[in-house]
């Protein structure tokens, strides 16, 4: 690709999670787990309670793909016909060959997401192991090659027993799903009652299977080159230690797929090379129990000094909202520049929030976001005034 396409294919990858997100409330970090997980080419799983828009998230994803897509909520008596297919009775009866046909199953699908996955029982775990490991499925004399992107998965619990420990570790992107926190239900309230009225609305496909190939492609290349940067290996390294000593167990195996995870991040964020603040990816891979999802990302947070970093972006954004709001108020009413304003006032409020997801309540960074919101309030009211925006 020359770097017109490259840029294209950019902006094409950032608009594809514009999309993704926009019909849900609160659920940025969700989203985000299903891009890296494309990205990679691996699969993950969304632990928490059920009716929080993990499945329509992810069936949103194949559709912005147009992606073969399967469904299934698992139960203790699922039988393998209702995940890889029914019996081929004319092959059997014909050849004496026991063989499924798989269209429209797991093993046909591009994009997955199977509900209660830990429901699995011992007759269906070895062939979607091998599914989620090898992409494969032995169906019959014959060893199919599933087109398998992604699997995401659903639970409410993270397993104890040791078969089941084998599934859980082939989900390499791990993250704990919340209900929409108190300040937020009013916009979930009419999200929700949009979608009850008029239903998600569909959306032309964004990215190609072909293209988000290319972009798996570019996750390889740049693993192949921070293999040998010795410097960010180091750093990794000592924060794979520092996991450890806090009681994260962390296999060799997850180590190696985390390092995946942050340059995904670095292709997500637009970046041929890695940065510290990709090492943020590895709370999506790294947690184990319940109680490691929120010591994982406030040890990374600590390890590389985000804080800091966040306070620079802030007054940066700060330099960026007083430049607009003097350019605002000396603009004519229904000036065309306004539309143009409003929508760079949409992309800082945009990162903001996720600054402020990000830093983990730090106080001053908190703070400071807070006092910005305040500036943007205030120059939406100038922008509703001049030309009838946000009313």
């Amino acid at each position: 690709m020359n770097q017109r396409e490259e840029s294209k294919l950019q902006e094409k990858l950032k608009l594809f999670y514009s999309k993704l997100s926009e019909p849900f409330v609160q659920r940025e970090e969700e989203a985000e787990v299903v891009m890296l997980a494309l990205l990679s080419g691996e699969h993950a799983i969304f632990i928490g309670e059920p009716g929080t828009a993990k499945s329509a998230l992810v069936r949103r994803a194949a559709s912005l793909l147009k992606a073969k897509y399967f469904y299934y909520v698992l139960n203790k008596y699922t039988e393998p016909d209702e995940l890889f297919g029914p019996i081929d009775i004319n092959e059997l009866r014909s050849k004496g060959v026991y063989k499924r046909r798989i269209e429209g199953k797991l093993p046909w699908a591009e994009i997955a997401f199977l509900d209660e996955i830990f429901n699995a029982n011992t007759a269906i775990l070895n062939a979607l192991l091998s599914i989620l490991q090898e992409r494969i499925f032995v169906n019959g004399d014959e060893i199919v090659r599933t087109p398998l992107i992604s699997l995401f998965s659903a639970s409410n619990t993270i397993p104890d027993e040791v078969e089941l420990k084998a599934l859980y570790d082939r989900l390499v992107f791990r993250h704990h799903v919340r209900p929409v926190s108190e300040s937020k239900l009013r916009e979930l309230f009419r999200a929700g009652v949009e979608i009850e009225l008029k239903g998600i609305v569909s959306e032309e496909p964004i990215l190609t299977l072909e293209e988000l190939r290319k972009l798996q492609e570019k996750v390889k290349a740049l693993l192949s080159k921070v293999r040998e940067d010795n410097v960010f290996l180091q750093k990794y390294a000592r924060l794979i230690v520092i996991f450890r000593e806090n009681g994260i167990a962390i296999t060799d195996r997850r180590a190696i797929k985390g390092l995946k995870a942050v340059v995904a991040n670095a292709v997500f964020e637009g970046r041929n090379y890695v940065e510290p603040e990709d090492l943020l990816a590895l709370k999506y891979v790294v947690p184990e129990t319940f109680e490691d999802f929120g010591k994982a990302a406030a040890i990374i947070v600590e390890e590389i000094k985000l804080p800091a970093r966040y306070l620079r972006d802030l007054q940066f954004l700060e330099r960026n909202l007083e430049r607009i709001k003097e350019e605002i108020i000396h603009l004519p009413s229904f000036d065309f520049k306004l539309l143009d304003y409003s929508k760079e006032l949409f992309l800082i409020e945009k990162k903001l929030r996720k600054i402020a997801r990000e830093s983990l309540n730090d106080e001053q960074v908190q703070a400071r976001i807070e006092r910005l919101m305040d500036i943007i309030g205030e120059m939406k009211e100038i922008l509703a005034n001049k030309a009838n925006f946000y009313r």
